[in-house]
């Protein structure tokens, strides 16, 4: 895991090693291990990585990385799991190697396979590789979008970065929020991430499963290397051997993301995701042989808690912890921080959403305790049915389809999560099963119409799953386009602002096309969401984890916005010359409706203000780091 960036001057300008070593050391938080640049005079690009050590953390794994006498050169932000089996395939081909990192596979993949060495690889990944030879950048991202990549193109530069906040450090790039882009994002969160551009004008994401290719004095050219329509499967008939096949699938995920030669360990919540990470890590350390690279230090389990409120797990985290044996370390919550340090999480974080302080700090305790790499749940909910308006999706597919008793199955389901027909908020998610979401939410507080989401990859697979059912539907487009995306993108900064990796089983290719392949009552039926993971795990799982029905997750703190002291926080911004001069929101209706949310102590609008007041404020400090990085 690192930060990478690079620059192409396309007018012909001499690459400047000060400007470069800028650009990639405000990435600095990404690797605090160290940094180095590339420029290849004779092109006018550089290339810029800045180092947090996982795999072979000799010198030899040091990048920009050169290979076949320099003619190729790389940065590479992410790891490769399968680098062992491709390593000892790519050997028999007659290959040799220098050393144990995966960068160096991915250099020798790629000159032997050219770009479609991306199929091969199993991994979480941002990278670009320069072919000195041709005069080609090849840029590429890995399936799913783990890894962040954002880029500018213009007929003078091409740029390219792991976070937005690393252009403002090019003295040609003028930093500028698009109002429609942060409209959107006030509009619906979930939609930013997913959508081709940034909230800042100029910049692009590369989306989840593309790649890039750029040579001089032509434009980029862009294509979908992955779509998981494509490589769906047949699965086993029996439910019992599509358990097997589950419970086969997921516990290798897990095996190879516990290959590292630093200490790895876990953020444990006690909801089934992160438990059943846990739980399979230690049955494949007591069953595996140790010797596959898998790291020799890694039992920490790092437990969010909530001393007194109802939304405090630890009880089901010490059942895992008597399951596995592991060392627990607990971090309490505490909602000031938001206001302690806002300035400093916010410009980390660098978007307009809510921003989870439990795994901020919960990745803060991993880097204090030595632990930088952490093997975590994401993605689970996405894939299997986790989220209230998936129960909701599959309880209209069993009216579509007439199957009362299929009815009676998801209700069982819902009354277990608490959830009910008449409960408003599921309704409501129910009919969003496109994150389509209802714009006039917020609306009546824009000044500034929102942007429409657009992604070419959206609209091409929407077509080809028009007769699939609702919660396949659902599912797709959470884990694809919106709800999966937004998270990657929130936990990848939440983690790298403490120089941490975050490695997701869930996220494992194979996992995901054999999920997504499976019935949708293998998902959620039988009394219980995640159907097949509960029964996949049984014996690994604490019963008391394994058939929890109730949800929680990592949860935002309501005093981060409901406080006297983050209300009046939340005045003073919304108050402030700056907010009520925006052109994109009416600042006059945000001071008056908060007013009647303070008096009448409003939550929900309560929250809806302090998301604005994030917007604001990232604005702000946009501008005052333009200055200092100036």
């Amino acid at each position: 895991m690192c930060g990478i960036a690079g620059l192409w001057n396309l007018n012909g300008e001499p690459i400047s090693p000060e400007e470069l070593n800028s650009f990639i050391n405000s990435l600095a938080h990404r690797g605090p291990d160290g940094s180095d640049i590339y420029i290849d005079s004779n092109s006018n690009l550089g290339l810029g990585h800045r180092r947090l050590a996982i795999i072979d953390t000799s010198d030899g794994g040091r990048q920009p990385m050169s290979y076949a006498d320099g003619r190729y050169w790389i940065v590479f932000n992410g790891e490769m799991y399968n680098f062992l089996e491709l390593k000892a395939e790519l050997e028999k081909l007659g290959y040799s190697f220098k050393t144990e990192s995966d960068t160096e596979v991915i250099l020798t993949a790629y000159h032997h396979w050219g770009e479609d060495c991306q199929l091969k690889f199993n991994g979480m990944w941002a990278l670009a590789i320069w072919d000195s030879k041709e005069r080609k950048l090849f840029v590429s991202r890995d399936r799913f979008g783990v890894k962040p990549m954002i880029y500018h193109f213009d007929e003078n530069h091409f740029a390219f970065a792991s976070e937005m906040k690393a252009f403002l450090a090019l003295d040609w790039f003028e930093p500028e929020f698009d109002p429609a882009m942060v409209a959107l994002a006030l509009t619906n969160e979930r939609l930013i991430e997913g959508d081709e551009r940034c909230m800042l004008k100029g910049l692009n994401h590369l989306l989840g499963g593309h790649c890039l290719t750029l040579r001089q004095g032509e434009a980029p050219k862009i294509r979908r290397w992955w779509n998981t329509l494509d490589h769906l499967e047949t699965v086993p008939q029996k439910y019992e051997d599509q358990v097997a096949r589950f419970r086969e699938l997921f516990l290798d995920a897990c095996r190879i993301r516990m290959r590292s030669d630093v200490p790895i360990g876990t953020a444990l919540s006690g909801g089934l995701d992160s438990s059943s990470i846990l739980c399979g890590m230690t049955h494949i350390r007591n069953t595996t042989n140790a010797s596959d690279r898998l790291a020799h230090e890694w039992q920490k389990a790092f437990i969010m808690t909530y001393p007194g409120a109802v939304i405090d797990e630890r009880k089901y985290a010490d059942e895992v912890i008597r399951k596995t044996g592991v060392t627990p370390i607990y971090c309490t919550g505490a909602s000031d921080l938001y206001l302690d340090h806002f300035d400093d999480i916010l410009f980390q974080y660098e978007e307009i959403s809510d921003i989870h302080l439990g795994p901020w700090l919960v990745h803060k305790f991993q880097r204090e305790n030595n632990v930088v790499v952490t093997i975590d749940g994401h993605g689970g909910d996405e894939l299997l049915g986790g989220y209230p308006w998936h129960v909701t999706a599959a309880l209209k597919d069993s009216i579509s389809k007439f199957s009362p008793r299929r009815a009676r199955d998801v209700l069982s389901i819902m009354k277990g999560l608490e959830l009910f027909p008449q409960n408003q908020f599921y309704l409501k998610s129910a009919q969003a099963l496109f994150w389509k979401m209802t714009k006039e939410d917020r609306q009546p507080w824009l000044a500034q119409p929102a942007a429409e989401f657009t992604s070419s990859a959206y609209e091409h697979d929407m077509p080809l799953i028009k007769d699939r059912d609702a919660l396949f539907k659902a599912l797709y487009v959470d884990f694809h386009f919106t709800q999966l995306p937004m998270n990657l993108r929130d936990f990848d900064r939440l983690s790298m602002a403490h120089g941490v990796e975050v490695r997701s089983p869930f996220m494992d290719w194979r996992l995901a096309c054999y999920s997504f392949s499976l019935p949708s009552p293998v998902k959620i039926g039988s009394g219980f969401t995640k159907r097949i993971l509960r029964d996949a795990l049984k014996g690994i799982l604490p019963e008391a984890i394994r058939t929890r029905t109730r949800k929680l997750g990592f949860p935002n703190l309501a005093e981060a916005w409901t406080s006297p002291r983050a209300q009046e926080f939340i005045r003073d911004v919304v108050n402030s010359a700056d907010f009520q001069e925006s052109n994109i929101w009416n600042g006059k209706n945000v001071a008056e409706d908060l007013a009647l949310a303070i008096q009448n102590q409003d939550s929900d609008q309560l929250h809806q203000a302090w998301i604005y007041v994030q917007a604001a404020s990232l604005m702000r400090l946009f501008r005052e780091k333009r200055k200092v990085y100036a």
